[in-house]
């Protein structure tokens, strides 16, 4: 293995994004964080990956100032020499991490003048932080990742682009809270999944899922109940062509019940953020949910249905349906996995991480989202 990847808050997305994109005999995960990868990617067409790395050591773990590193390489060949040091899987302090890379100056000061940088808190640098020191253009950072007796040491070749998902995401001319307001990110990694050369969402909202298609180069389409909606998509997706670097191959989005909409093609991929249900100041008795979660599942089940009744076999379908932490303190599924073999789809397999555990939430929020990934049977 050639190169390392630092996944995103919840690395199972990650981990599921790049076994879509490539073959699992190139992905090797690498402790909690991180994987190792035959050959690198391109980052900004990965939601649920961070950084980027070339390994220049694999081996036991070691004091990095022990390590066999070369640090010809380290060392710019004129000027100034900027570096910083991050670490993942190692339960450690900024201080340790201070300590060490002032150590590791000492050393490059040797080959000229050198700065460090640490990070502001916790042991790993942010991407902002990376892109605001110069750190890929008039530098290095240094990833130190532990997975159990062992390390990899490498230099970060890309970082996530954080300025582009947040325009993507907050500049955009229409937005709504009413619909759940999914990330780009995790709309990126729902397409990646998917190998059709079209997506069409039948939950369209704002359009999020079939903005992230298009600058993956897909052919879009969509639908909503809402008429709102619709206008809403329409607006998003004249925006994102305006701005795009190349015109994007999208059909103009539709109002119509998912429960009944016709797909545009047989061989379409479905990627979509269904109906995440109310908004939910508290968390819900178990009584109190039920009425929900039996309107849910009868929405997600009439329209699995209908798409079936489509699609042909090997068809993928990425969805995300809601997951409700209840007042008792566990969590409820909708349940709909249960019928898929009749409905007529295969819940995919992967060989690094369970297909029924990819539950996308953020601290506290009481409806999450489960992602399924499908296949027509």
């Amino acid at each position: 293995m050639n190169h390392i990847v630092i996944l995103g808050r919840q690395p199972e997305f990650g981990l599921v994004e790049l076994e879509s994109r490539l073959s699992p005999k190139q992905i090797q995960p690498w402790g909690r964080s991180a994987a190792l990868l035959e050959r690198s990617i391109n980052l900004s067409e990965f939601g649920g990956v961070i950084k980027v790395g070339r390994i220049i050591y694999q081996g036991p773990a070691r004091d990095i100032n022990e390590a066999p590193l070369p640090l010809d390489e380290l060392v710019a060949e004129s000027g100034k020499t900027t570096f910083g040091l991050s670490y993942y899987g190692l339960n450690a302090t900024t201080a340790f991490v201070r300590k060490t890379g002032v150590a590791l100056k000492k050393r490059l000061k040797a080959g000229g003048s050198v700065r460090f940088v640490a990070p502001q808190t916790g042991i790993h640098l942010s991407a902002a932080q990376v892109k605001f020191n110069g750190l890929l253009k008039n530098g290095h950072e240094l990833l130190i990742v532990i997975n159990k007796q062992q390390m990899v040491v490498a230099i970060t070749e890309q970082v996530q682009d954080i300025d582009s998902y947040a325009a993507r995401d907050h500049q955009r001319p229409t937005r709504s809270a009413k619909v759940g307001m999914l990330p780009p990110k995790l709309a990126q990694i729902m397409v990646n999944t998917t190998h059709g050369n079209e997506v069409f969402d039948p939950f369209c909202g704002t359009g999020v899922i079939l903005q992230e298609a298009a600058l993956l180069g897909r052919r879009v389409g969509g639908s909503d109940l809402s008429a709102d909606m619709v206008s809403a998509t329409r607006e998003n997706m004249k925006w994102l062509n305006d701005i795009a670097a190349s015109a994007i191959a999208a059909d103009e989005a539709l109002e119509a019940d998912a429960r009944a909409v016709r797909l545009p093609s047989a061989k379409a991929s479905i990627v979509s953020e269904g109906y995440l249900g109310p908004n939910m100041s508290s968390k819900p008795t178990l009584k109190q949910l039920g009425p929900i979660r039996d309107e849910m599942l009868a929405l997600y089940r009439d329209s699995l249905r209908n798409w079936a009744e489509q699609l042909e076999s090997g068809s993928e379908i990425a969805i995300t349906v809601p997951a409700w932490q209840t007042a008792d303190g566990g969590q409820q599924l909708l349940g709909i996995v249960d019928l898929l073999p009749d409905l007529g789809y295969t819940l995919r397999q992967f060989a690094h991480v369970r297909s029924d555990a990819l539950i996308y939430r953020r601290p506290n929020q009481i409806v999450g989202r489960q992602l399924l990934i499908l296949r027509k049977s």
